[in-house]
């Protein structure tokens, strides 16, 4: 098995800790990182992230008559996830599923993201590789809004006076946390003890949902993000080494 393909499936030697943490500065076994090979080993994480402050700070606070005005209205329609638009234009629905996760609604927003994948997505980049990163960020994240779309907008229809179900039918949703919990949820497969990540995961949320006051809707998104990111990258895994037995 060559050394990408031990890559992309997140096997080789590597050294595991409770989190499945990786520096920033170092490879999966603790190797310290030249900044070209930094650069190469983050290289989804490097450009998701420069995506994003691009956004933030020329796009999304760009005032009427700027150069990036006309780039705000447009994004304002397409680059946020509505659970409405499902049905009703699932077309664009489609489109923001892949725009949404790039898309933050401000500084401080972007800034708690940010932190997120510096610690996740890397760390799972750097077990893996680009490639793999990617579609777990942006998988986990079309996936999770796509289920629960469809969960609120049955739940919705049965029953709108719930308030769970309309206040997320009353809202759009935008940015990359989902994907960064899935990339967590990834991440688990490469920690000595996966339901340890798993349980910071439920205990995070809890306090962010008692303490902090976040939405209900949110703290579940994050929840089953993280879960189906552990769960996809684990089959992926157990599939690959039943196709390397059979060679």
């Amino acid at each position: 098995m060559t050394l990408e393909t031990a890559s992309f499936k997140g096997g080789g030697e590597t050294s595991k800790n409770l989190l499945g943490f990786v520096a920033p500065w170092k490879d999966a076994s603790g190797n310290i990182l030249n900044p070209k090979e930094i650069i190469l080993t983050r290289r989804f994480t490097i450009f998701y992230l420069s995506i994003v402050w691009y956004y933030v700070l020329f796009i999304d606070e760009a005032i009427e008559g700027s150069a990036y005005y006309s780039l705000r209205i447009v994004s304002e329609d397409i680059a946020r996830m509505d659970p409405n638009e499902l049905t009703s234009n699932p077309l664009i629905f489609i489109l923001s599923l892949f725009i949404s996760p790039f898309a933050h609604w401000d500084k401080v927003h972007a800034i708690y993201v940010t932190a997120g994948i510096m610690f996740f997505l890397q760390s799972f980049e750097a077990h893996n590789n680009w490639k793999s990163a990617g579609i777990i960020f942006i998988g986990t994240s079309a996936l999770t809004s796509i289920l629960m779309a469809i969960f609120y907008n049955v739940g919705f229809s049965i029953n709108p006076d719930i308030e769970l179900f309309y206040n997320v039918m009353s809202r759009s949703f935008r940015g990359g946390s989902i994907g960064m919990f899935g990339a967590l949820g990834a991440l688990a497969f490469h920690a000595t003890k996966p339901q340890f990540p798993l349980l910071l995961v439920f205990l995070f949320e809890v306090w962010n949902y008692t303490s902090y006051g976040t939405d209900a809707a949110i703290s579940i998104g994050h929840a089953s993000s993280t879960l189906i990111g552990l769960l996809i990258w684990r089959l992926w895994n157990e599939n690959g080494d039943k196709y390397d037995e059979s060679e």
